[in-house]
């Protein structure tokens, strides 16, 4: 193999000018050139016939350097080769050489928003980075191999910082939500005389009974008729939740409107490869911080534990800003984002492990081992410093955390199963209507144009209904936290509550109606611009059903103690306990709206701590799934997914696609290419300006289409805008795209070089290639595209959103041949051109996708 300096002196002397020769060279110069032919049809692709032949071991190395990422020795011997070679060149010369030679023979612009990234060629940046590749330094050696060590280690010290803060973050910021959303719930009811500042449970912190501390609104204003006192509490309580949730969208609707919702799909899709600006951004976390503590006090049937994942993506995404290397780097981002929604879940439940499990489930796409370690070191400082803060002032990391001291028996298998299957029912019916109150919300116009006013509506429907039912009346996380308690001997008389014996038959009905009417407005207020979540509602919903099972089932042994059903319990000892129907309700109905498993086990064990229940938990869980899954496959989020039309094809489902390549394929006829020599930068700019397609393949000419790389829209225009800058170009400077040398030594000085952007190694495929082998390409590579070819012939290209949309009429029972996918079209339309859809949470914005 030749020398690195050799031979990039030989391919520098392709692009050098022909002035730099004399007359007394004449001789040395026919031997050279020679010697340069062969070796210019060994490394480059001339648009001779012959370069499709030969090739040369070392040039084909060069040329692939950086694309797959060699050692860093190797690169710097290549890279002081290029410097003494840049050294003797003329100034005009520069320009060119440095982009392609020097900076290797890829670069990239900056993603566009709503575009998918290239994982392959940033996670080959990314380890290049990693282990000392990227700066240029070091050297031979074990001074180099310590020197790349010691970067390697900078470069995982920075993302270890990235993580304590983001857990640090998250644990100051729940609780902050958390006292907040809690004194503005208290405040509508009453004040405390001690201090303003003070909600209800602080302000009866010390009181065994009555609490004479606090004060309802009717006491502060000395309204002493019991009529006139209820009219008054439910006006305030009314309008308060009026002024809350107009404060909340407002907030939104002005500042941040990707603050709206919860946040989770466009996680996942985030996650997966796409890219969304602003979503998270700092003013984005500022305002669901603040928009979400606001909207749940004003009473919507809403929570805040969803929204604690894209808070904490959020901190995470302005935490990489202040480091370079993984601000530019899109995989480590990545990488950090599904640790970072670890800490999420953690604050929102109080359960770490839950939150690994989580990031692991739900969220992560390329889920690695590293990424779990990560993702438990976030999830553990995140925990550690909500203990630390201590917001409830009672030792626990959520409210609703509660104990058991009894046991259950095999017989109420058959209730826990029975409590699963209604939670799958009654959660896929509620994701349904959810998603049928947004599409109608997308058709009518009227209401698309009054996202305020709907709010505000919403707000006044909710409180008003809720009012007069003590249960509906109470925030999600108080009703959580009392349908889950166990009671005692000592609370079973008349007056006691859900405890009390004598008004079982009306709670078990107040219960069934509290049910169904979260329902409906959880499946209303999900679709709201305001922050929010349905995690702790559905909870909420299916912790009701199962309280009123277990009271059923209680009063069943209460009067028929004898029943063989009831053998296994011991007389004069409590045998149901209806705190235990409740948690598993709960359960029951988070896995059928987010079609989780695992990790609400682990969430329900950690809030519990008691691992006896895990078993019970566990068939309630499988059965909710299983009955939810009967009715519709996807969970919530995923029909979010699909509902945007975000290009996300999930790893864990399984499709068969029938048909070839060719047939679903955009034709090269319908393309528009780049000739890789020819070109001019008016002809390039006027391209651009006439085609919105997201890049173009890099042909050798019109008439015989054989493929020599592809670039990318993005980053075209950014060569182009360069060489507007630039005073040595003007508009009918030539433009190189291939590798072939420059045959003109004369324009040298005034051509754009578009080397360093095109990719002279895309993936491509044959055209008869089977589809599901296509999609499982695009699912674990992470490409954005393949071009179709037949023997370096371009046929075709194919992108993720032709995948995406077979995939998912496959879904709807459409098993037809993917060739009808293109006619179904919009006239006009190619597959691989941007396709627009409107963003519901945003809609000054359209999402774009590549």
């Amino acid at each position: 193999m030749e020398d690195d300096g050799i031979r990039l002196s030989r391919i520098w002397s392709d692009v050098r000018p022909e002035s730099t020769h004399t007359d007394a060279d004449a001789d040395a110069d026919t031997e050279a050139e020679t010697r340069r032919r062969g070796v210019e049809r060994a490394a480059c692709s001339s648009s001779d016939e012959e370069a499709n032949d030969g090739s040369d071991e070392s040039s084909a190395s060069f040329v692939g350097s950086y694309n797959v990422g060699e050692s860093a020795v190797a690169m710097r011997r290549i890279r002081s080769s290029q410097e003494m070679l840049i050294d003797r060149t003329d100034d005009a010369d520069v320009d060119v050489i440095t982009g392609w030679l020097y900076n290797g023979p890829l670069r990239r612009a900056k993603y566009e928003d709503f575009s998918t990234i290239d994982w392959m060629y940033d996670s080959t940046r990314s380890r290049y980075q990693t282990h000392g590749g990227g700066g240029g330094g070091g050297g031979d050696g074990i001074l180099g191999a310590h020197r790349s060590k010691m970067a390697a280690a900078a470069a995982a010290a920075k993302e270890w910082i990235v993580l304590a803060a983001v857990g640090v973050a998250m644990g100051a910021l729940a609780t902050c939500v958390s006292v907040a959303t809690q004194w503005l719930v208290d405040i509508k009811s009453g004040r405390c005389r001690t201090g303003l500042y003070l909600n209800r449970r602080f302000c009866c912190w010390n009181a065994d009974d009555a609490c004479l501390e606090w004060v309802t609104w009717s006491e502060q204003l000395r309204v002493r008729w019991v009529w006139a006192e209820w009219i008054l509490q439910y006006a305030v309580f009314v309008g308060g939740a009026v002024v809350l949730a107009a404060a909340s969208t407002c907030l939104v609707t002005e500042y941040a409107p990707y603050a709206a919702g919860q946040g989770i799909a466009e996680i996942k899709t985030i996650v997966s490869g796409f890219t969304m600006r602003r979503f998270l951004g700092a003013r984005t976390l500022v305002v669901k911080s603040a928009g979400v503590a606001l909207a749940v006090a004003s009473g919507l049937s809403l929570g805040k534990e969803g929204t604690m994942v894209h808070i904490a993506s959020c901190c995470c995404n302005v935490f990489t800003r202040a480091f370079a290397s993984l601000r530019g780097n899109e995989v480590r981002r990545r990488e950090l984002l599904s640790a970072a929604s670890a800490a999420g879940i953690s604050v929102a439940f109080g359960s770490p492990i839950a939150g690994v499990l989580f990031s692991l489930e739900q969220v992560s796409y390329y889920f690695t081992a590293r990424t779990m370690w990560r993702s438990l070191f976030c999830a553990a400082a995140a925990a550690v410093t909500l203990k630390l803060f201590n917001p409830f002032r009672n030792g626990k990391l959520v409210p609703f955390q509660v104990t058991y001291d009894r046991t259950w028996d095999l017989f109420e298998l058959w209730f826990f199963l029975a409590i699963g299957a209604a939670g799958g029912v009654v959660g896929a019916l509620q994701n349904r209507l959810a998603l049928f109150l947004m599409d109608y919300r997308q058709r009518t116009p009227a209401l698309k144009s009054f996202a305020r006013g709907e709010v505000v509506v919403a707000a006044l429907v909710t409180a008003a209904i809720s009012y007069p039912s003590v249960y509906l009346r109470a925030d999600a996380v108080t009703l959580v936290s009392n349908l889950f308690t166990e009671c005692t001997t000592s609370q079973s008389g008349v007056g006691s509550g859900l405890c009390s014996a004598s008004d079982r038959a009306a709670n078990v009905a107040a219960l069934v109606i509290t049910a169904a009417a979260r329902v409906g407005l959880t499946a209303a207020a999900c679709g709201l611009a305001v922050p929010g979540g349905m995690l702790l509602p559905s909870m909420a919903t299916g912790a009701s059903i199962g309280r009123a099972v277990g009271m059923v089932v209680q009063a069943l042994y209460e009067r028929h103690p004898a029943w063989r059903l009831f053998s296994a319990c011991k007389p004069d000892v409590p045998c149901i306990t209806p705190g235990v129907y409740a948690l598993v309700g709960a359960a029951s109905m988070l896995a059928a709206t987010t079609r989780m498993t695992v990790t609400i086990v682990v969430i329900m064990f950690e809030l519990t701590d008691a691992l006896i229940y895990v078993l019970p938990i566990m068939l309630a869980v499988s059965a909710s799934k299983a009955v939810a899954d009967a009715i519709a496959k996807d969970g919530y989020f995923e029909s979010l997914i699909h509902r945007n039309s975000y290009p996300f094809l999930p790893m864990d489902h399984d499709y068969v696609l029938r048909g070839s390549s060719d047939e679903l394929m955009v034709r090269a006829s319908e393309l528009a290419v780049v000739c890789a020599s020819g070109e001019t930068l008016d002809s390039v700019a006027e391209l651009l300006q006439r085609c919105a397609y997201s890049g173009f393949p890099v042909v050798r000419s019109v008439s015989t289409m054989a493929l020599v790389g592809y670039i990318s829209r993005a980053d075209m225009q950014l060569a182009v805008d360069r060489a507007h800058a630039s005073a040595q170009h003007t508009g009918r400077s030539p433009c190189w795209f291939g590798r072939a040398p420059v045959s003109d030594h004369t324009m040298l000085p005034a051509a754009v070089d578009f080397r360093p952007w095109v990719d002279f190694t895309p993936i491509t495929i044959f055209h008869s290639t089977d589809l599901n082998l296509v999609a499982e390409m695009f699912r674990q590579l992470g490409v954005r595209y393949v071009l179709v070819c037949h023997h370096g012939v371009l046929l075709g290209i194919i992108t993720k959103k032709d995948i995406v949309r077979a995939v998912r009429m496959q879904a709807r029972n459409n098993f037809g041949r993917p060739s009808i996918f293109t006619p179904c079209l919009p006239s006009g339309f190619k597959s691989y051109k941007d396709e627009t859809t409107t963003d519901p949470l945003s809609p000054h914005h359209n999402v774009v996708g590549k």
